[in-house]
């Protein structure tokens, strides 16, 4: 039953990602060119730290899914609280539906993470990202680091220095 620490999970993420993830109008403009994917050549449409596919995934599939999966979670934990066996077997539906599209969107969340997308891999593993590719696939981000508006490093030097080579091993 690890439901509840899941549940905690998803308040965490939450509570830390979602400054960044605020839906703004250059995201519409970003969504309506499928974030430059579909027409081979074409250059990325700009958006911020996160763009609107990786906004969508946080609301559709972090928070929206991310409650019906713990409420109803919650539910098939504690059956004690008189539900009927219709309650509960609703629940589990509703559970195990949310659940598996929680799953699907995270597999296509990875593969465009990691092979679907040049130079993600890498900066998920050191935690930086080159300031050609930042210009060229968040370029409201990038514009915002340069004029001074947001900290360029958020890490201090030593949790900098001593995470890539944790993540290498």
């Amino acid at each position: 039953f690890v439901g509840p620490l899941f549940a905690v999970t998803t308040i965490a993420i939450f509570l830390t990602f979602v400054r960044d993830n605020w839906i703004r109008g250059y995201d519409i403009r970003w969504l309506l060119r499928f974030g430059g994917l579909l027409k081979k050549g074409s250059p990325h449409p700009p958006s911020g730290r996160f763009n609107a596919g990786e906004k969508a995934f946080f609301w559709l599939g972090v928070v929206v899914l991310g409650i019906v999966v713990s409420v109803a979670g919650f539910v098939l934990d504690f059956p004690n609280f008189e539900q009927t066996r219709f309650t509960q077997q609703t629940f589990w539906w509703i559970h195990v539906g949310a659940a598996l599209l929680f799953i699907a969107l995270v597999f296509g969340h990875i593969y465009i993470g990691t092979i679907g997308m040049e130079g993600a891999l890498e900066a998920m593993e050191t935690g930086y990202v080159d300031e050609t590719w930042a210009k060229e696939h968040h370029r409201y981000w990038y514009d915002d680091i340069r004029s001074g508006k947001i900290p360029a490093r958020r890490s201090d030097e030593a949790t900098a220095a001593a995470l890539p080579s944790q993540l290498r091993g």
